[in-house]
This record gives C-alpha cells, structure tokens and sequence, in this order.
C-alpha cells in the first residue's frame, strides 16, 4: 500500500509579506485625517472664543454707565465756570481746538 502524501504543516501563522504600500497608505490616510480634525477643533474653539466676547462687548450697557457717558458728553461739549472767582472756564473740546489752531497760526505767521 501506498502512503498518501501527508499535507505540509503550517506553522499557525500567516507567512506572507506584509503589504507596505497599502499600510503606508492607511497611515497617511490618518495623519491627514488627524491634522484635519485637529485645524477644525482649533478653528471651532477660536470662533467660539470670539463670538464670545463680541457678545460681552455687546451687551447692553448699564444704566450708570450711560448717565456717567451722558455727564462727560456734556461737559465735554458745552461752556462753563471751572473758577469764577479766577475767571478759569471751561470750552467744548472742538471750540478749544479751533483756539490752538488759531493760536498756533498766528505764532507761525510771526
């Protein structure tokens, strides 16, 4: 009788190469995927950011606040006495420009 021919023992474990090209692609393929995710995260937290404090800039401003604005506004644009007894007044900041201008010119022109 003959023998049949045994069949070769594996040795339990895939023997063949392993396939650089594709694992390079795959490995490329996730970098990019990461440096995508990574600018987007970073551009979502920057937007987030500023439309948080353009919000805050925004917000409604107090009460105080205004009356103080409203206060400095006019003072800073109407007449009146800082002195009387010295004489000392105060202009609007545009009338006292006019002035220095003014005064300016006329040192030059001497």
């Amino acid at each position: 009788m003959s023998e049949a021919p045994k069949p070769a023992q594996s040795p339990g474990y895939d023997t063949s190469e392993p396939r650089a090209r594709t694992i390079a692609l795959f490995g490329a393929a996730t970098l990019v995927v990461l440096v995508i995710v990574i600018l987007g995260l970073q551009a979502y937290v920057d937007y987030a950011r500023e439309k948080q404090i353009f919000v805050k800039q925004l917000e409604p401003v107090s009460e105080d606040l205004r009356q103080l604005r409203a206060r400095e506004d006019a003072e800073l644009n109407s007449y009146g006495y800082l002195d009387r007894e010295k004489g000392i007044v105060r202009l609007p900041v545009r009338r006292a420009m006019e002035l220095l201008i003014r005064e300016k010119e006329l040192k030059n022109a001497r």
